[in-house]
């Protein structure tokens, strides 16, 4: 995953929650709910990530 693809995210989150409030379109809703979970999936695996190197740096 790069800064790239968490860009899009919040450019589709951004899009889609326009879209929602302008139709009231549910289906627009549900997509910002997929995007939110991609990346709450996305920033709790880069927390482990960080917090595995923490614990690597400390053993050294």
């Amino acid at each position: 995953m790069t800064l790239f693809q968490v860009n899009e995210w919040l450019d589709e989150y951004n899009d889609y929650m326009l879209l929602y409030k302008m139709f009231g379109d549910q289906t627009y809703l549900n997509e910002v709910k997929e995007i939110m979970e991609s990346m709450e999936k996305y920033v709790s695996r880069r927390l482990m990530l960080e917090k595995h190197k923490l614990a690597v740096q400390m053993r050294d």
